[in-house]
Order: C-alpha cells, then sequence, then structure tokens
C-alpha cells in the first residue's frame, strides 16, 4: 500500500495558528477584565468610566495586575512565536488561502477596536489632546495637567499621566484626537472608541492594499498577511494598544507602494501621502530618503515628490502653529536603546551626550545597512532604502518603543523572505515583553515590580544590544539566507533555465 507522507509544513502551520489566535484570544480576554484590571492600580495608567452602552466595553473582573501582567506576557511571546513558525512553513510549502487571514484580520481587529487600551495610556493622553483642541485651545501649549486645573472631566482622568507635557504629536493627529473628542464629547471612553475606530479604518485599509499588491503571487501574499494582517504583535501595538504609528504607518506605507519609480505622477501622489504621514508623526519623514532614491534619475520626480509633501506640512504647521514645530525639537520621551547600558556603565547623566551617539549610531547603521542589505522588491523600488534607514532606526536610535516597529513590518511584508526577519521579530518580541511591566507598578508579589523596573531593563538592553550585533554580522559576512533559502533559490533558477534552454 502506497502512504502519502504528510505535508512537511503542516505541524509548523498548525502551530502557527494555533499561537497566534491564542495571543489574540489573551489580549481579548484582558481587554473584557476591564480597565480596574488592564489599566490599575497604577500611577503610571488610569483609569476610565464605561460609557455603556457604547464600547470599550469590558467587565469588572477585579483581577489582580500580576495575573493580567502575566497573560500579556504569554500573548506577546505566543504571537512573536505564532508569527516566526508561520514563516518557517511558508518556506516549507504552506499556502494559506489569503482570503481565510483577511477575514481573520478583520475579525481581530474590529474586537480589539471595542475593547480598552491595553497595557499604556498613551490613548488617553490623546483624549486630553483632542479635547483641548475642541475647546478651543493649542495641545503644544496647554497641558493635560491645566485641562485638569481648569474642572474639565476628560482632563480629571488624563491629567494624572502626562500631567505637564504639552502634545508632541503632528497637527494631523491632533486633527484626528479632536475629531474623536467632538464625536465623544467629554467622554474619555467614547474618545478611545473614536481613535481606536480611525486605528481600524487603517490597519483594515493596510490589510487590503498589501492584497491587491501581492495579489498575483500566493507566497508574497500569505507572507505579507502573516507579517501585517494577523501579527499579534502588530495588532498588539496598533489595535490593542491604539498607538496612532498604525494612522502614519498607512499613509507612509502606502506612499512607498504607490512610487514605482521616476514618474512625476506618482511622485507627487508619493509626496502628499508622505507628507500626511510626517504631519502625524515626524520620523515617518525618514521614508521620504527612500522615495528620493527611487526617484533619483529624474529631477522632475524629486520636485514632483517635496511639492506633494510640502502641500500638506506647510499649511498644517501654519494652522498649528509655531509651538507645534517646537514640539519637534523638544525632549523625546524615554525609551529602550541598545546603547542605554553603554550610558550606565560610563555614568552619562546628561542626556544630550547619549542623544549625540545614538544619532550618529544612527547615521552609521543606516550607511552600513543600505550598502549591505539584501536587494529589496523590484516592483517597489523605494522599500530597500526605507527599510534600511527605519531599521537603522529602530535598532540605534537614543530612543524605541515596541509600537514603533509598526513602521517596520508592512515594508518587511512585501521584501523576500531572509534573515532579516528573525532579526526585525526578535528585537520586536523583546521590547513588546519589556514594555509589558511598567504600567504595573503596584504590582504584588513586589519581585515583580523589581523585574520590571530593574530586571527586565538590563536584560532588554543587552539583548537589544546583542541583536544589533547579529544585523551587522549579517550585514559584514553577507549571509542573509538559510541554506534552505539558497536551495529554493537554485532549484527556481536552474528551473528557469531549463525552461529557456528547453523553450518551455
Amino acid at each position: 500500500m502506497h502512504v502519502i507522507p504528510a505535508e512537511p509544513y503542516r505541524g509548523t502551520a498548525r502551530t502557527a495558528i494555533g499561537a497566534m489566535w491564542t495571543s489574540i484570544a489573551l489580549m481579548i480576554l484582558v481587554g473584557l477584565q476591564g480597565p480596574s484590571a488592564v489599566l490599575g492600580p497604577s500611577a503610571a495608567v488610569t483609569p476610565f468610566p464605561s460609557s455603556a452602552p457604547w464600547p470599550p466595553w469590558f467587565t469588572h473582573s477585579h483581577a489582580t495586575p500580576g495575573l493580567v501582567a502575566a497573560e500579556l506576557w504569554i500573548a506577546v511571546l505566543l504571537g512573536g512565536v505564532g508569527v516566526v513558525a508561520g514563516l518557517l512553513a511558508l518556506r516549507r510549502g504552506w499556502r494559506p488561502r489569503p482570503r481565510r487571514l483577511m477575514i481573520g484580520s478583520v475579525v481581530a481587529v474590529l474586537a480589539l477596536m471595542v475593547m480598552p487600551p491595553l497595557g499604556t495610556a498613551d490613548m488617553i493622553d490623546y483624549a486630553a489632546y483632542g479635547r483641548i483642541a475642541v475647546l478651543g485651545h493649542s495641545p503644544y501649549v496647554m497641558t493635560p495637567g491645566q485641562l485638569e486645573s481648569a474642572g474639565d472631566v476628560v482632563g480629571a482622568v488624563a491629567g494624572k499621566y502626562y500631567r505637564t507635557e504639552p502634545s508632541r504629536y503632528g497637527p494631523l493627529a491632533t486633527a484626528s484626537e479632536a475629531a474623536a473628542s467632538d464625536l465623544a464629547g467629554d467622554s474619555v471612553a467614547r474618545t478611545v472608541f473614536w481613535l481606536k475606530v480611525w486605528n481600524a479604518l487603517a490597519y483594515l485599509a493596510l490589510v487590503l492594499a498589501l492584497d491587491r499588491l501581492l495579489r498575483s503571487d500566493q507566497r508574497r501574499r500569505a507572507r505579507a498577511h502573516l507579517l501585517w494582517s494577523v501579527n499579534p504583535l502588530m495588532l498588539w501595538a496598533v489595535m490593542a494598544g491604539g498607538h496612532n504609528d498604525g494612522l502614519a504607518t498607512a499613509f507612509g506605507a502606502v506612499a512607498l507602494f504607490a512610487m514605482r519609480g521616476a514618474d512625476s505622477r506618482r511622485g507627487l501622489l508619493s509626496g502628499v501621502l508622505l507628507g500626511l504621514a510626517t504631519a502625524i508623526k515626524a520620523p515617518f519623514a525618514l521614508f521620504g530618503i527612500g522615495l528620493a532614491w527611487a526617484a533619483r534619475q529624474s529631477s522632475r520626480s524629486i520636485a514632483a515628490l517635496a511639492l506633494g509633501a510640502a502641500a500638506v506640512l506647510v499649511p498644517c504647521y501654519l494652522v498649528a502653529g509655531h509651538a507645534a514645530i517646537s514640539a519637534l525639537t523638544g525632549s523625546p520621551p524615554a525609551g529602550y536603546s541598545a546603547l542605554a547600558e553603554v550610558s550606565q556603565v560610563l555614568h552619562w547623566h546628561d542626556t544630550r551626550m547619549f542623544d549625540a551617539l545614538g544619532l550618529l549610531g544612527f547615521a552609521a547603521v543606516a550607511l552600513i545597512l543600505v550598502l549591505r542589505m539584501p536587494p529589496g522588491p523590484r516592483d517597489f523600488p523605494a522599500i530597500r532604502v526605507s527599510l534600511a534607514v527605519t531599521l537603522a532606526w529602530l535598532v540605534a536610535s537614543p530612543q524605541l518603543e515596541p509600537w514603533y516597529y509598526a513602521t517596520a513590518f508592512p515594508l518587511l511584508a512585501v521584501t523576500a523572505a531572509s534573515r532579516l526577519d528573525w532579526v526585525v521579530l526578535a528585537n520586536a518580541i523583546v521590547t513588546g515583553v519589556g514594555e509589558l511591566p511598567r504600567p504595573y507598578v503596584g504590582l504584588q508579589p513586589a519581585f515583580l515590580a523589581v523585574i520590571g523596573r530593574e530586571g527586565t531593563d538590563t536584560v532588554l538592553h543587552l539583548t537589544l544590544a546583542g541583536v544589533l550585533g547579529a544585523l551587522l554580522w549579517l550585514c559584514f559576512t553577507n549571509r542573509w539566507r538559510s541554506a534552505e533559502q539558497e536551495t529554493d533559490i537554485g532549484v527556481h533558477r536552474r528551473s528557469a533555465l531549463l525552461a529557456r534552454v528547453t523553450g518551455g
């Protein structure tokens, strides 16, 4: 009796599906436990009252902060394991149906859209800035603490976190916050819900864009959906956490996809989209380097690119005022960095030295990556340089937060598989796990708080330094592809050569 061998990817594919959906289910479970579990008790993250029957929807489970932290640690770790297993299964021949992945993405996005923000207080911060703008003040001048002092209901909730910090986000981020606040009135909960609606629309728009752009290649479509659409690490950052990086990423990534070469019309469109992304978060201006590189053979295309970006940015900042520009040069918030342990060993208490070293490191790593990274996708000429510069910023800049990786994954999603995948995933997983204890400063037992404040930081910084070393090693050895990938490429090239010789 002839036995048909099982597909080599079956076990790995099942692991991927199980890990990713368990991760997403844990996020939803934590969200349903309510702000008493998700957001407190903590001096770092503030609970907010329900706006039932409006979302966010949650119960009052009285789950302990330690239990919630553990659930979210497991969710992030399982999410990373799921993506890794999915990419390995693709290399072994797995071809999941793109429609199923898209449906799964829609379900996950909508479920997390109606949950409270998880593991962060940034959305409470956004709600305060939107409320300030709706009341006719500038969030670049007025702070949440001043809003609280004025007796505002939203300020009473938001003023306990970034109390003295004006907005550091761009004018379009403020516009999205003001729109949510205008729809929600004086309800923090409803403001958070509308902000999540904007994120959901942006996230799913990018899901659709990736699917349509790669529809002729089932393997590339599946890879893009694994790295973005159903990637629990990105669903955690953009939808569960609600960070506005998702809005900026949607505009920025589509700007890169639209630039197909030296075409002035595409250059103008890409410039407008780049301007929209940068007017939400300033670091997205780095995408302009890749766009300029793709258009370098035509001065008209470069001029159109610059004109498109200026057509958005100049009016935005003229309306927002000088304070919005000053916010771009203000002291950035503390974050993770591979240089953090170096600064502690050398006893650098002056952040200017730390920032200067970080910027020099960013420039050096960016140059190395631009020169040594593997080839990018031919159909998207702006991707390779943009990905190189973005990765350099993520691994070498003075500040890093896990949700910043939303800038990299859509670009990686359209790039051919290589060991670069593992570098990006390792950084995203490590920073994601490292961020989670921070909102829970009141953890019991006390050793959990110690892990969050001290132990995690040291392990995290050393791991990030190790990942940076691995990235540089790949650059200098050029070992981007595994032996399995090289074999696949060799077989493909031999088959193509045989087809040309035989006329097949």
